[in-house]
């Protein structure tokens, strides 16, 4: 048997900072969520449907996007008997910040029909 909690953030709302005692898995239920981990050089994106594994003794910092957030935390994630500090998150479709940049930046570079051109 697992404990889950379940929290909302509004867009807006301070940025939360835990430290994590027990590893949990973390799942994006509604909206998108911000997460940062001290230590990794990376920032998640997390959208609805996705999740991410977190170590013990790992301290995380969350804010929702635009739409806000609805997240839940269950103790004992699949990363509870291994080493590490965290799980790269387990759902296609999550980025970090440069990725996503890049997306959009691709995207756009579509929509104004771009394309690459030869040097010369």
């Amino acid at each position: 048997m697992r404990e889950i909690r379940i929290f909302e953030l509004e867009h807006g709302e301070p940025v939360e900072t835990w430290r994590l005692a027990q590893a949990m898995q973390l799942h994006v239920s509604a909206g998108e969520l911000w997460l940062t981990i001290a230590g990794d050089a990376g920032d998640y994106w997390l959208r609805a449907g996705e999740s991410i594994d977190l170590m013990a003794g790992v301290r995380v910092h969350v804010s929702a996007g635009h739409e806000g957030a609805r997240f839940m935390l269950a103790l004992g994630g699949a990363t509870a008997a291994t080493s590490g500090a965290v799980a790269q998150p387990r759902a296609a479709g999550s980025y970090s910040f440069a990725s996503r940049v890049g997306e959009a930046l691709r995207e756009w570079a579509q929509r104004a029909q771009w394309g690459a051109r030869a040097a010369g």
